[in-house]
């Protein structure tokens, strides 16, 4: 198997090598691929990121989506996320950076377990829809809790460059599983029979 660190750096390097353009046009494809999922088409609820460097952009499903949808962005706490309802998804008016260099709406949190899908960036993933993260389990630990729930809990979707797609490896124990990730070219199930 495959060193997650080592897999992480050739993720990354690929992803910075595709340069604004091509990462802005394969945004928006994976986008319209994501908007056009079952669970998303149904969800009053979403949570979104705010692209940092070359991530992949979510900002357009707001432009692809019914009004009536709340988008809900990420705010670094003590233990993780808290997710925050944003009117206005496309702006970032009275948000302030983190010492992380992330921006992070004001305002009181949701509850996480009522978003009905949750779009999550990545540093790179396999054909099974295993994600690596940037490394600071900021997601792994919001979501830990959640994970086991039937009854509960949001989809978790990961946004991705075709260009981060790496070689089939073990995840960690403590690396949350998505329900798939979505790129440019692709949907990736974690299994063939999750409804999406």
């Amino acid at each position: 198997m495959h060193d997650i660190a080592d897999l992480r750096r050739q993720a990354l390097t690929a992803r910075r090598a595709l340069g604004a353009r091509n990462r802005r046009a394969a945004s928006r494809h994976a986008v319209r691929r994501v908007s056009r999922l079952p669970r998303i088409q149904r969800a009053d609820r979403i949570g979104l990121y705010w692209p940092l460097a070359s991530e992949a952009d979510p900002l357009g499903l707001a432009r692809l989506l019914p009004a009536h949808v709340t988008f809900y962005f990420p705010r670094v706490t003590d233990h993780g996320l808290a997710f925050v309802p944003v009117s206005r998804p496309l702006s970032r008016d009275g948000w302030q950076r983190s010492a992380l260099g992330v921006y992070e709406p004001p305002g009181p949190a949701g509850q996480l377990d009522r978003l009905d899908a949750l779009i999550v960036p990545l540093a790179g993933f396999d054909a099974a829809a295993n994600r690596i993260g940037l490394g600071g389990g900021f997601y792994d630990r919001t979501l830990a809790g959640l994970i086991g729930r039937s009854y509960r809990r949001p989809h978790l979707y990961g946004l991705a460059f075709e260009a981060q797609r790496v070689p089939a490896f073990t995840p960690q124990p403590w690396d949350i599983p998505l329900d798939a990730v979505i790129s440019e070219r692709a949907v990736y199930r974690r299994t063939l029979d999750l409804p999406l």
